[in-house]
Parts: C-alpha cells; sequence; structure tokens
C-alpha cells in the first residue's frame, strides 16, 4: 500500500489538477483532430480538423471520452 499511495503523491504534485474517479487518478486533455467533426451538430462547411476531449489516467495511462468508459481496475504503470 505505501508504494501505491506515494506513486499518486508523485503524481498529484505533477498534476494539481487531477480527479479521483474510481481507482482512477484522471486529468482532462483534448487534442486537435483531422477531419470533420463526427457529431453532424458540431460540423460545419469547410471543417479540417476539430478539438476532441477526452480523459486520461495518469496512472494507468488509459484514454476515454467520458469517465463512464473507464475500466474497473486501474492497472497502475510502474515507472
Amino acid at each position: 500500500m505505501g508504494q501505491t499511495n506515494s506513486i499518486e503523491e508523485s503524481l498529484s504534485d505533477r498534476h494539481p489538477d487531477a480527479k479521483q474517479a474510481g481507482q482512477h487518478m484522471v486529468i482532462d486533455k483534448a487534442e486537435w483532430v483531422p477531419g470533420k467533426h463526427p457529431d453532424p451538430n458540431r460540423r460545419h462547411e469547410g471543417q479540417t480538423e476539430y478539438l476532441e476531449r477526452y480523459l486520461r489516467c495518469i496512472q494507468c495511462g488509459v484514454e476515454v471520452l467520458d469517465e463512464e468508459h473507464l475500466p474497473d481496475q486501474c492497472e497502475v504503470e510502474r515507472r
């Protein structure tokens, strides 16, 4: 348990905006994706890229579009 707590404390120091989501510590991320937005209501004429927002677990590295898609278990990466 001690090693896990020290990993979480270290990650929290580097990512003060991280929040707990089940077993995961997630941060909000965004990146520009080429092409038109997949949602027709958010797509516009001449669009060549769109901003995709997602969550990334700073412990296991899993990336999902919505918190409900996070796996139940967080397989912490050993760095």
